[in-house]
């Protein structure tokens, strides 16, 4: 089988390289699934930039890919629950990875089985995303996503990415208060990081926000309090060591009545299944950017790095040998 690894830190794009590989048995308690479709999300290249390894160093040569979808293909020794042919979402250890691929293995408690109509690209597009969305929001305080929350001013800093449309879709869910909104993702307001506005955070009504979800770069606090509640809370969804530092002399200096915190991302099943559940319902809906062909796993690497990007970037292995493209229509795996 055909997978795409690289073997050093740094260097983008230009280190990623395909090569022939043996398929991977699955031991007890995973699946070896065929891949359809793989999200790339910015902690694969953080962690080829180095983010993570003086603490949890990968091992080269390393296979991105954690958000991947397709078909089940052999189930390991003690698996139950699945059949041989079921679709199936799935989640792969960040430092295990191996989503870059035709084939891979992924652990059963990790895969679920999306619903009818669901492609696989958009259920490859709620895994990370979902999982951030999901965790974050109730990191900040939002428990119930079935309506009648106390009103909150929630700002989403980065509310056209992969997460933040998921997240913006949570919090409406949490309030109840428009489902017309809800239908067509749309805010109560929106801000242009272009115009002046946008650049200070100021909403257009003139309220201060009891929450700021940044999944964007780092913002230091300084620059949300003028338009923060007395006992509003930040959360830093990409955390870097800048928004490290600033979360720890936020809690240790206790000199500004704002809360500063980062996000870190926890996998587990039941999560994943919420997910999965609330796009059954009709809840929520993930939205693919563009796709790629695996053997394009660099131009949808650089695409995603620009930062530009509405909803998530998709890497299909059924588009192998295609010169390339963004056209969702084209990928056999987004119906």
């Amino acid at each position: 089988m055909r997978q795409v690894q690289y073997s050093t830190y740094h260097g983008g794009s230009k280190t990623l390289e395909c090569v022939e590989v043996p398929i991977p048995k699955p031991k007890a308690g995973e699946l070896l699934v065929k891949v359809e479709a793989i999200s790339v999300n910015p902690v694969d290249w953080r962690i080829q930039d180095g983010f993570m390894k003086h603490i949890l160093p990968p091992k080269f040569p390393f296979v991105p890919g954690t958000d991947v979808a397709g078909e089940v293909v052999t189930l390991g020794p003690g698996v139950t629950g699945f059949d041989l042919g079921n679709k199936f979402v799935a989640y792969i250890h960040i430092l295990k990875g191996g989503g870059f691929a035709e084939y891979a293995v992924a652990s059963a408690s990790r895969t679920v089985v999306p619903p009818p109509g669901v492609s696989a690209s958009e259920g490859a597009s709620a895994v990370v995303a979902g999982y951030t969305a999901l965790q974050s929001a109730r990191q900040m305080g939002i428990k119930s996503f079935a309506g009648g929350s106390e009103h909150l001013n929630v700002l989403i800093v980065g509310a056209s990415g992969g997460v933040g449309i998921i997240l913006l879709q949570l919090v409406k869910l949490a309030g109840d208060r428009s489902m017309e909104l809800m239908r067509n993702l749309a805010a109560d307001e929106v801000l242009d990081y272009r115009t002046p506005q946008g650049a200070t955070y100021t909403s257009p009504s003139g309220r201060k926000y009891h929450i700021v979800l940044n999944c964007a770069h780092f913002v230091p606090l300084s620059n949300f309090a003028a338009e923060l509640q007395p006992d509003a809370k930040v959360l830093d969804m990409t955390p870097t060591w800048a928004s490290i530092i600033a979360a720890m002399f936020n809690r240790i200096s206790m000199r500004s009545p704002h809360r500063f915190e980062n996000f870190y991302m926890m996998d587990n099943g039941e999560d994943l299944e919420t997910i999965v559940e609330l796009m059954r319902a009709g809840k929520v809906k993930a939205m693919v950017d563009s796709i790629f062909p695996l053997c394009k796993a660099d131009d949808a690497w650089d695409h995603s790095m620009q930062r530009r990007c509405t909803g998530k970037v998709i890497v299909c292995s059924c588009l192998w040998g295609i010169s390339g493209s963004r056209s969702m229509s084209s990928c056999s795996c987004f119906t």
